[in-house]
């Protein structure tokens, strides 16, 4: 298992290197602190499944939504726990439906204006 972890190690902010910076990447470090969903985890299912539904009820954006999914189910697939990352993924996707239904509205709504 440690040798997937040291396979891509974890590349810090160097000093001086402002947050959210491209030229580093930090699976677990919180850049945006205001934004964060509280009490996610991946423990075990329940946990995962609790913490899918803690994000559906959170008052965030869809996309930032589907991105805590995403850093959850990243950071479980990486401590080798599938089955949690599978609970997140299954969300993930019904995020990715959502997502293709919305830009097909919008499309089929913008259609027959002419500018």
């Amino acid at each position: 298992m440690w040798q997937n972890i040291l396979k891509a190690p974890r590349i810090p902010r160097k000093k001086g290197q402002p947050a959210n910076s491209k030229k580093h990447s930090d699976l677990y470090t919180d850049e945006n602190p205001k934004g964060t969903i509280q009490g996610l985890g991946f423990k075990d299912v329940e946990t995962a499944k609790r913490s899918v539904a803690k994000i559906k009820r959170s008052n965030r954006s869809h996309a930032h939504q589907t991105q805590a999914a995403i850093a959850m189910e990243q950071r479980a697939r990486e401590m080798g726990k599938t089955s949690e990352a599978n609970i997140y993924r299954t969300f993930i996707n019904a995020q990715k439906k959502k997502t293709k239904a919305k830009k097909k509205l919008k499309r089929s709504r913008g259609r027959g204006f002419t500018r």
